[in-house]
């Protein structure tokens, strides 16, 4: 009993500290500067640089490079493109500065964030949910860009054992999950997100993945993975938006605030 005590007397601050450690940086990854500064870095390198490694690929590149016929990760090879380093650094970039954006999610579904509840089971059951999916759509989306930093760091052209195919599906399975569930979240939850918004989240890269595993004629595998992407691209650049109104007027950090 004496050993079972004191073995708990040894972790317990340990978790303690932990959690608090964690608790920290994670509002610190949330300020308001921290979020608005990292979306702007994100805005600046994910999409611009998808494109200008498109361009380079389709003038100078080895092979005739299509968005019908190639894959996205065919920019980060020598084979199609002198300029392999763009993808790198873009996804690698996109990946570090997109987590505060994703991380501020999550105060959406806390507590602190319920107003009116009128305390009927329909509300408690909404409100549970709301934050089941929430949480989950989060976590999925953190997992899809883990995966999208990998597939910086394991390229076509540096991926031992096939790896690169693995966090390049972890990447369009995070994204693609992590929207379905912040759909969810979104719809059941007022004020926060347009309902269109959380409705085509759930729908749009669902359904872009879908067809991406049956790939029904004449698609191609490649054009429909490059759908995949602009899909959670579409409804990115949406939450996005709004999310840097709310910054500008600081109210989205402001838990009185009325969404």
């Amino acid at each position: 009993m004496g050993q079972k005590s004191s073995y708990r007397d040894f972790i317990d601050p340990i978790f303690i500290k932990m959690r608090r450690n964690s608790k920290y940086i994670y509002d610190k990854l949330t300020e308001p500067k921290i979020v608005k500064i990292s979306i702007y870095i994100s805005l600046l390198t994910f999409l611009p640089g998808l494109i200008f490694g498109l361009i380079i690929a389709i003038r100078f590149g080895g092979f005739e490079y299509s968005i019908w016929d190639n894959w996205i990760s065919d920019l980060g090879s020598t084979r199609f493109t002198p300029a392999p380093f763009i993808l790198d650094l873009t996804c690698i970039l996109s990946s570090i500065f997109v987590i505060p954006l994703i991380l501020n999610l999550s105060r959406l579904y806390s507590t602190h964030q319920n107003h009116k509840l009128d305390n009927s089971k329909k509300e408690y059951y909404t409100v549970l949910f709301r934050r089941i999916f929430g949480y989950i759509g989060v976590a999925s989306l953190l997992v899809g860009v883990i995966g999208m930093f990998f597939v910086g760091v394991f390229s076509l052209d540096r991926s031992p054992f096939v790896l690169h195919i693995y966090v390049s599906s972890s990447a369009f399975g995070g994204f693609a999950v992590g929207a379905f569930f912040t759909g969810l979240a979104i719809v059941l939850r007022k004020r926060i997100f347009p309902k269109t918004v959380g409705y085509f989240m759930i729908f749009g890269p669902s359904t872009a993945g879908l067809l991406f595993l049956i790939s029904p004629a004449p698609l191609t595998r490649q054009l429909l993975e490059w759908i995949m992407m602009f899909s959670s691209l579409a409804w990115y650049y949406v939450i996005v938006f709004i999310t840097l109104q709310k910054l500008n007027s600081l109210l989205f950090f402001n838990p009185d605030f009325k969404w």
